[in-house]
């Protein structure tokens, strides 16, 4: 997934004021501890101490590099929302042989919706849609001789004649759509 150059530019940024922060904390804490009044000037320096002792200091950086990794991956799951995703597959003995197979699945951040078998309209509508006249001629076929002569299916019926180039069926069934008003 290719993000976009600022979305990019705000993540280095962020980076780098961590780091210039850590930088001007360890630095201050360094060069002022010496400056401060009773248990803060004793305790900070008990600190400083630990962390530069050659051991204890990969330790120590690696412990606030730890605090920090796991402070922004909560704050990033906090304003992302739950990573659950919904994933809904492709199967059956009527799939093509040559569809890809990231064709044969689709992701889903919210549950989909409860699927519904389109009506034989609507399925003669997206074959033709697609370029598909067979399909489209086969749906049609399905219908009784009153769902026929409905304006809708008059009118997929029209564009089909038409897609087929048969002209005389398209003016036949302009005519009819017309003398319904439609």
């Amino acid at each position: 997934m290719k993000q976009a150059p600022d979305e990019r530019l705000k993540h280095v940024a962020i980076g780098v004021s961590i780091i210039v922060v850590l930088t001007l904390a360890v630095t201050g804490a360094l060069a002022s501890w010496r400056l401060l009044p009773g248990l803060w000037c004793e305790w900070i320096g008990t600190m400083i101490g630990v962390m530069t002792t050659p051991f204890f200091m990969e330790a120590s950086f690696f412990t606030i590099g730890l605090m920090i990794v796991i402070f922004l991956n909560s704050w990033r799951q906090h304003k992302d929302g739950d990573e659950l995703v919904y994933l809904e597959q492709v199967t059956g003995p009527d799939l093509p042989k040559d569809l890809p197979d990231q064709a044969k699945w689709a992701i889903y951040r919210d549950e989909p919706l409860e699927g519904e078998q389109p009506s034989r309209i609507a399925q003669a509508e997206g074959a033709l849609g697609i370029g598909d006249h067979e399909a489209a001629l086969a749906w049609l076929g399905e219908m009784s001789h009153e769902e026929l002569h409905h304006p809708q299916t008059l009118a997929v019926r029209r564009d089909l004649a038409r897609a087929m180039g048969k002209t005389e069926l398209a003016d036949q069934l302009e005519n009819e759509l017309r003398s319904r008003g439609v």
